[in-house]
């Protein structure tokens, strides 16, 4: 069987086209090389926006009179005792349990606090640094939500939304046993 001219010509171009053909795959690499830096890079930062923490600082402008009229209340969380204070200088220390912190008590002083300040929402809990992790989330949720008896009383499900976190100082710490 005759080949045609057409088939010829077709095999011609088929045999030199597969031998100059040849697949570049540098550039190939690069393009994923600058893809991978963006994907980390972008990965980075969307994590870093996870791990943000909200902090209500004062503005600038605020007079005083306007910080007078927040309650400021404070629970510092040392080994064997809470404490609970206001702006006003009262001062209500739990002792714990030997259980474990006396968070039942620490909830119905906080009901207490909230029936009389029922629009403050902010809180500052500090610890030292020997609390264990267990303990702070305990007295977190404590300091946010109400006990299910106050909420069956009319008051709201979170008592103190707005927790603000801090650690106790050395200095704060010797001069609390000091009277």
């Amino acid at each position: 069987m005759k080949m045609s001219r057409r088939v010829r010509r077709m095999q011609r171009e088929h045999k030199f086209g597969a031998r100059t053909v040849r697949l570049n795959i540098v550039p190939l690499i690069d393009v994923f090389a600058v893809l991978v830096f963006f994907l980390l890079a972008s990965a980075s930062l969307a994590a870093a926006r996870l791990n943000v923490i909200n902090l209500n600082l004062p503005e600038p402008d605020r007079t005083a009179s306007q910080d007078s009229e927040q309650l400021r209340l404070t629970v510092v969380v040392r080994q064997g005792v809470i404490e609970v204070s206001d702006s006003r200088g009262a001062v209500r220390n739990i002792v714990s349990t030997p259980a474990g912190y006396n968070l039942a008590a620490l909830s119905d002083l906080l009901v207490e606090v909230k029936k009389a300040a029922p629009t403050e929402q902010a809180i500052v809990l500090m610890m030292e640094p020997e609390v264990l992790y267990d303990d702070v989330v305990k007295i977190m949720d404590t300091i946010r939500l109400a006990p299910a008896e106050a909420r069956a009383a009319g008051m709201p499900a979170e008592l103190f939304p707005q927790v603000s976190i801090g650690e106790v100082s050395k200095l704060d710490a010797q001069g609390a046993g000091a009277p």
